[in-house]
């Protein structure tokens, strides 16, 4: 499919391909049992198109905190004309939805998104505060979408590198309620540029 100017776009997403993504969901059933084996009481949202798929429950600080977690995956490498626009390579690439980045605005900072990335085998779960997506470069795209008529879809190009790998599951968990006792304020109230990220320069002027 070509727009206007005859550019291929990255490609035509179709009405069936819903009802597959729809129902694979093992990664989400995954989380549910780390968090079960936790103890870590959580809202499943994973049914809700416009909220986070997990608000979690965490005590920092003395406190019971609500915690935003939007979980996706990269199941597959992804073409060709995706690593091109991003300006990065394949195996460093995910994709993400704007709309799911969105959804964790109104839970900020207490926000995270986390992706199993399937074509990385030793360290397949890839994490970002809402601070990393907020801060590191990134490029965005819009592709054509046919649900029940033809619309645009924003999708963000994202760089693994800027989040933080692990090879288990649990480990991102330890991570995330570390950081939200001890790091995250340091880096709320930081004067200097939040967050080392592959490939980009930060300019004096």
């Amino acid at each position: 499919m070509s727009d206007s100017k005859g550019n291929r776009s990255l490609y035509e997403r179709r009405a069936e391909y819903w009802t597959q993504d729809l129902g694979n969901r093992a990664f989400e059933e995954q989380v549910r049992e780390q968090l079960d084996t936790l103890r870590w009481e959580y809202g499943d949202e994973t049914e809700a198109l416009h909220r986070p798929d997990f608000i979690v429950t965490l005590p920092v600080r003395g406190k019971q905190l609500g915690v935003a977690l939007e979980v996706k995956e990269k199941r597959q490498h992804y073409r060709g004309r995706w690593a091109q626009l991003a300006g990065i390579p394949e195996a460093e690439l995910l994709v993400l939805d704007e709309v799911s980045a969105r959804t964790l605005l109104r839970h900020a900072p207490r926000a995270f998104l986390l992706f199993c990335d399937h074509t990385h085998a030793e360290q397949p779960y890839v994490l970002f505060s809402v601070l990393d997506l907020y801060c590191a470069p990134r490029r965005r795209v819009q592709r054509p979408i046919h649900r029940n008529s033809p619309r645009l879809k924003a999708k963000w190009l994202l760089d693994r590198r800027h989040g933080r790998a692990f090879h288990r599951l649990r480990d991102v968990f330890a991570y995330i309620a570390t950081y939200l006792a001890r790091d995250l304020d340091k880096d709320l109230r930081r004067l200097e540029p939040y967050g080392d990220f592959a490939g980009e320069e930060v300019a004096e002027v």
